[in-house]
């Protein structure tokens, strides 16, 4: 872990360089104080990255197993500008990658302040948690070295047309309610064992989910002059409909934004929400599941449709973000199995097998390979892990910056909770990748988001606390 930290380090400053191309400080932008007029205005930019190489794909454990051999959509990078009427911008930025990766997004902020203008803290990144698209960790790679710098070019382009698109704008803000679209995939069997991705259960049948998933998306349009609506929508599921494709996609995520911007002749930008414990199927077969992710996307936007005119305005006000950090306890349970994980998780690079790596953790709490690289993962860090969290509002809207996988009974915590009309939860953020937070409900139950945890059972409740802390000092 540590080794990977300071890898990424190293990559985040060599692609600084790069990005910035060497412009001064002083050189920076004007893009931000251009747009001075007493009015609020928001701005829409996207650009492409798709690597034209094979590269690993994330989302299933071993990226080097799964390289890619084309693709079925464009990876996408899209950004949302907003300015207040104090001239002070927020930059809503969201590429089709699993998470935003830390030391890249250390590097897009960075050149953004340099190039742009806009402050780093007011740039807020995140993926759609794609799991058709590229593992930008494996920065060993060369192939990956190469994407890594095109993604951040692409992310500070995306933002450099959102800044230059700015128009005078009114904020709507509405919500609509799904059906048959996102799942909890933690299921009960028969025999009232847990079962789900990753947890086999010991019953026969599949019987309930262990709790309703959250099925309200939030939505906040952009009404300008001169130019096109757009719409932000917050969605909560696990985008991977298509299993494991070795071809590049923003799966459902792309679906969606597509079938938008046909139907209603407006630009989307969307942001993943609490779907740690989510599925965009389900197992129960007498549900409703949608056939494919291109019929799943055309069902969200029909849902967009509905409400899009029932939005109401909002106040806008000034741009404010807070930062606090949090001290997390990491989960230590399991560090006197680490010898046995890393010959697990060991076997299971070299082998790709599943079974013959297992094979050596029988007889111990090990639950499954991914299980094991955690507890290796977790042994080598300290007692305390900190986790920095951002949280903005501007007016009378607000967001939560998570850089975990929060389960969507917190999320909806913090979405009632909030001082504020509506509170977005921006998932899979800069500036880390902390895995799973699982619920106290999960942890009740176990399974495999528990087992993969880098904190303690109780972290989940402790973080919404914060997060409503943060929002209540925004508001005042």
């Amino acid at each position: 872990m540590k080794r990977v930290f300071a890898m990424l380090l190293s990559l985040c400053l060599l692609v600084s360089l790069a990005a910035c191309g060497g412009a001064d400080q002083g050189a920076a932008a004007d893009t931000t104080t251009a747009a001075t007029a007493q009015v609020f205005m928001a701005g829409f930019g996207k650009t492409i990255f798709t690597p034209e190489e094979s590269v690993p794909m994330a989302g299933y454990g071993n990226s080097k197993e799964r390289m890619s051999t084309g693709k079925l959509s464009e990876l996408e990078a899209r950004a949302v500008a907003v300015t207040d009427e104090n001239g002070d911008s927020l930059l809503f930025i969201v590429g089709d990658l699993s998470w935003a990766p830390s030391g890249l997004g250390a590097s897009v902020r960075s050149s953004i302040e340099n190039k742009l203008g806009v402050p780093a803290d007011h740039v807020i990144l995140s993926g759609t948690h794609s799991h058709g698209t590229v593992d930008s960790s494996m920065i060993d790679m060369p192939v990956i070295q190469r994407f890594n710098v095109k993604y951040v070019e692409a992310m500070v382009e995306a933002a450099k047309k959102a800044l230059e698109d700015r128009k005078p704008a009114e904020v709507f803000i509405g919500t609509a309610q799904t059906e048959g679209l996102n799942f909890v995939r933690r299921y009960f069997m028969d025999d009232g064992s847990l079962s789900g991705d990753n947890t086999p259960g010991t019953g026969t049948t599949l019987v309930s989910h262990e709790s309703e998933a959250d099925g309200q998306m939030q939505m906040m349009k952009f009404v300008r002059e001169g130019g096109k609506d757009i719409l932000i929508a917050n969605f909560q599921c696990h985008p991977h409909m298509e299993g494991k494709t070795t071809n590049l996609s923003a799966q459902v995520v792309g679906t969606f934004r597509d079938a938008v911007e046909k139907d209603m002749d407006i630009h989307c930008l969307y942001w993943q929400g609490a779907s740690g414990n989510l599925n965009s199927a389900s197992y129960i077969s007498s549900e409703n599941r949608t056939k494919d992710r291109k019929e799943w996307g055309q069902i969200l936007c029909d849902y967009a449709k509905e409400a899009y005119d029932a939005m109401t305005p909002v106040a806008t006000g000034p741009v404010k973000v807070t930062m606090t950090t949090y001290k997390g306890k990491v989960n230590h349970e399991y560090d006197y199995l680490t010898n046995t994980a890393s010959s697990v998780w060991g076997t299971f690079e070299q082998t790709n097998n599943h079974q013959q790596a297992m094979a050596l953790a029988e007889g111990t709490p090990i639950s499954s390979v991914y299980h094991a690289n955690r507890i290796r993962g977790n042994a080598q860090l300290m007692e305390y892990q900190n986790m920095d969290l951002y949280a903005w509002s501007f007016g009378d809207v607000s967001g939560v910056v998570v850089p975990y996988e929060m389960f969507d009974t917190n999320g909806m915590e913090i979405k009632s909770g909030t001082p504020f009309a509506m509170t977005f939860i921006i998932s899979y953020a800069w500036p880390a990748y902390m895995g799973y937070i699982a619920s106290e409900l999960a942890w009740t139950n176990g399974g495999y988001e528990c087992d993969n945890s880098v904190y303690v059972r109780g972290t989940a409740e402790e973080l919404v606390a914060t997060y409503l802390d943060m929002l209540t000092e925004l508001k005042n």
